[in-house]
């Protein structure tokens, strides 16, 4: 029998697999992890053992005699279908990430080997959070501990065995196999090349059909992208500049259109200009991505319709003002949050947004009408907490000629009857007086409303986006609100994430929200890492004007507000202590060396202390074999 240990459990069950797929067939296969088991009770079967990494051959041999069984080392290397997601990056240098300093090593090694050479390894460093222009971590299976300044993450899986370690197994029961093993892992070298050709093929299937799309379309196109170079042009474009569109494509974008009216307006500020052509006045706009830009041309007679089509649209209802992809997120919360989002805006179905105040929640509801199928529709949002009773009734649901003093002649619509055929997105619905949820509660049963001091049902048809930082579930316990509201707006519920919960989102918020010219130091960075930002978002913006507004170019600790460092003490019990204590020298400890040190503290209790320490950012909670390490502020509580 085939014994494979490994250091955790995701490493074994990758190996396994592998393992499995190539030997199974002729071997009984059992495995391990370290980090869940010692001694395996089915050790004394096995014939040879097969170590994951030489690291963990000295764990194991460090605490159990195993000379007597034949044991082979397992050389590792990068998984065939990780290639040609690394082949993708741009060169420049990498930081490589696992959790060891050889299995790092071994991560570069196997890069070089394999003719990587456009990407310059960096090894991680322990407690190192920032590495100067690097932005991109290369990972086996490890993401969760690539630093938090890292903005790219390629994850390649964890490394399988390579070919020479295969052969040595099958060598140690001298199994006339090696030829069937060699076809077999070369099969999946063969699958790989065949989904690359294919995919090949689709692409440029793909792009054929896109240039056919661009062509039916009425507007003059062009496309550039960051290097320069022109990407896209339909027909009507190419016949505006003189030229062929396969003349246009792959060329740099300023000498091939130099002499064109196009060439100036693409090298300038401006975003709309006009132009002259043979036959006509043109109208040019210039829009930014990102990952290029992207130039329109239509007529004067066509732009002037639908810019005055666009101010209408305007005065009739307002356009959401974010979408999902101006929601910063890494953390693999917030990720799941914004693609919960995306599915939920498919559907015309409630969204009830739910989070701490200043998460984003408006953000979110922005995104939700913009990713929706009434995203043509208009957009009206209404802080329900920010008004009277009475005042609020008017907003929703407009109001009849002479109803009230000072009412408009004519009456007035709501946002329910001018929100129809798009969203209405209601803020603080948690703070809605009986009165109020008692007629919402009608709108959505009946689809229709009724203005106030009118006679008649105005039937409308809302998309309803709600958004609370109450719990409402206590409140319907409570009485405070309905129950019958709460389940008709819950249908779609979507939890927003604070930002202590998702500190791996930090240096990006702070880079999005720095002005030109600004950056932060490590430590300032590291501070605003380790902060429990009760006001999440919010507080985070108004952080960052106060240090601008104070410092110079490079901000430092000396220049973020006192808050950012105070802690109340009274919040930190005896028990609180004993584990800040054992963390304070700065080492990484697991929660067995916790649970073997402070005593009498049970692992369930030392489990729950870790994780509201990590929730006010005293400590960085470790996962898996990595153990939790006292931040800046958990140093903060002894000064």
């Amino acid at each position: 029998m085939l014994g494979l240990i490994a250091g955790s459990k995701k490493t074994e069950d990758a190996l396994f697999y592998q393992l499995r797929q190539l030997l199974g067939d002729f071997l009984p296969i059992r495995s391990c992890a370290l980090d869940e088991t010692r001694k395996p009770e089915w050790l004394h079967q096995a014939e040879v053992l097969v170590f994951s990494s030489d690291s963990v051959r000295q764990e194991w041999e460090h605490t159990v005699s195993s000379a007597d069984i034949h044991s082979i080392t397992g050389i590792r290397t990068i998984d065939p279908e990780a290639i040609n997601d690394l082949l993708h990056i741009a060169p420049g240098r990498v930081l490589i990430v696992n959790d060891d300093a050889q299995s790092i090593r071994e991560t570069a090694e196997s890069m070089f080997q394999l003719g990587l050479t456009h990407l310059t390894p960096v090894p991680l460093e322990a407690s190192k959070l920032y590495y100067d222009g690097i932005s991109v971590a290369v990972t086996p299976g490890e993401p969760e501990k690539c630093p938090p300044s890292i903005s790219t993450i390629a994850d390649i899986g964890v490394r399988p065995f390579s070919m020479k370690t295969l052969l040595d197994i099958v060598d140690a029961f001298e199994l006339p196999l090696a030829s069937q093993v060699s076809e077999r892992y070369l099969q999946t070298i063969v699958r790989l090349q065949r989904r690359l050709i294919e995919e090949e093929e689709q692409t440029s299937s793909l792009m054929s059909h896109y240039h056919d799309l661009l062509d039916q379309v009425d507007d003059a196109i062009l496309a550039v992208d960051t290097a320069g170079l022109i990407t896209a042009a339909n027909k009507r474009m190419a016949a505006f500049c003189g030229m062929q569109e396969t003349t246009l494509l792959g060329r740099r974008a300023v000498d091939m259109l130099v002499s064109t009216p196009v060439g100036p307006f693409l090298t300038s500020d401006d975003s709309r200009q006009t132009v002259s052509g043979e036959d006509d006045e043109y109208v040019l706009y210039k829009t930014d991505t990102g990952s290029g830009t992207i130039m329109t041309m239509k007529s004067v007679e066509t732009a002037f319709e639908v810019e005055q089509t666009a101010k209408r649209a305007k005065q009739d209802g307002l356009r959401p003002q974010y979408t999902l992809d101006d929601i910063i997120a890494r953390d693999p919360e917030m990720v799941r949050a914004k693609e919960a989002a995306r599915k939920m805006a498919a559907s015309l179905h409630p969204v009830l947004l739910q989070g701490e105040t200043g998460v984003g929640k408006e953000l979110f509801a922005h995104a939700v009408h913009h990713n929706s199928p009434v995203w043509q529709g208009p957009f009206f949002a209404v802080n329900a907490g920010a008004m009277t009773e009475s005042l609020l009734l008017s907003e929703l649901f407009g109001y009849e000629e002479g109803t009230f003093t000072g009412a408009q002649k004519g009456g007035r619509r709501g946002l329910f009857e001018l929100a129809s055929g798009g969203t209405l997105f209601l803020d603080e619905i948690g703070d809605l007086s009986p009165n109020v949820q008692g007629q919402l509660l009608r709108v959505l049963q009946e689809g229709e409303i009724r203005r106030v001091g009118g006679s008649r049902n105005i039937p409308v048809d809302v998309r309803i986006v709600t958004a609370t930082n109450k719990v409402l579930d206590e409140e319907v316990e409570q009485g405070r609100f309905r129950a019958d509201l709460f389940y008709r707006l819950r249908v779609l519920p979507l939890t927003i994430p604070p930002l202590r919960e998702r500190t791996q989102d930090i240096p990006l918020l702070v880079q999005a929200f720095l002005p030109e010219g600004n950056a932060l130091s490590e430590a300032a960075l590291e501070a605003l890492t380790s902060y429990s930002w009760p006001g999440n978002i919010r507080e985070l913006k108004s952080c960052l004007a106060y240090a601008v507004t104070l410092g110079g170019d490079v901000i430092s600790t000396d220049d973020l507000p006192a808050t950012v460092f105070a802690r109340p003490a009274s919040s930190l019990t005896p028990d609180h202590l004993i584990i800040l204590d054992l963390l304070r020298d700065g080492t990484r400890k697991s929660l067995k060396q916790l649970e073997q040190e402070a005593a009498p503290l049970t692992l369930q209790q030392i489990r729950r202390i870790v994780e509201q320490l990590d929730r006010e950012g005293l400590i960085q909670k470790g996962r898996g074999r990595i153990g939790s390490q006292i931040t800046r502020a958990g140093m903060a509580v002894y000064a």
